[in-house]
């Protein structure tokens, strides 16, 4: 089977800035322009050059060393300027918890909204490259990870990741991994 050559180009602006108000709260904000081209020589269909900007304010509750709450909303709008032109508006909200324990255990826990306004042919290599996987429409996805650390040596990662979209049942995969670091 042949693809062909195939380039891909990717160039990123981006700006971050965090600032702590007081001992609990920290502001953070992200903006970032960027474009993302492919080029196919057999397949011409799959062929993009996207310009994205995105907007991320976040606000992180500090209630100690080891306990962070955040809240955050992200902005991104996504236009392929040739071919089919699609366009995405991408509308994301989200809350975070994580946990660092006494005993050497991590915990993180993520639950996202996605709320995609999306033109064009859904079922293209194209869309599935600016929803990053997801459907048009409104979507959430939900991550939970547990690290521990046994012992000097050993390392334990629990990992369950869902997801659902509107007419989609929900999507549950989980990893189990024991890493041994020597």
């Amino acid at each position: 089977f042949l693809i062909g050559n195939q380039e891909n180009n990717i160039e990123l602006h981006q700006l971050d800035f965090a600032h702590k108000l007081s001992n609990f709260w920290l502001i953070e904000f992200l903006g970032s322009y960027s474009t993302n081209g492919l080029d196919t020589e057999n397949f011409a269909d799959r062929n993009y050059l996207l310009h994205t900007y995105e907007i991320q304010p976040k606000l992180n509750f500090l209630y100690s060393k080891d306990n962070r709450f955040s809240a955050f909303y992200h902005f991104k709008k996504k236009e392929n300027t040739i071919l089919n032109l699609e366009r995405l508006n991408q509308h994301k909200f989200g809350i975070e918890y994580f946990y660092l324990g006494q005993k050497n255990e991590q915990i993180s826990a993520v639950l996202n909204y996605y709320l995609n306004d999306f033109s064009g042919n859904t079922n293209s290599p194209v869309a599935y490259q600016m929803l990053e996987g997801l459907q048009a429409g409104r979507n959430f996805t939900w991550n939970l990870l547990f690290n521990k650390k046994l012992n000097s040596f050993l390392n334990l990662n629990l990992n369950y990741f869902g997801r659902k979209s509107e007419n989609v049942r929900a999507i549950h995969s989980g990893t189990i991994q024991l890493r041994a670091d020597f």
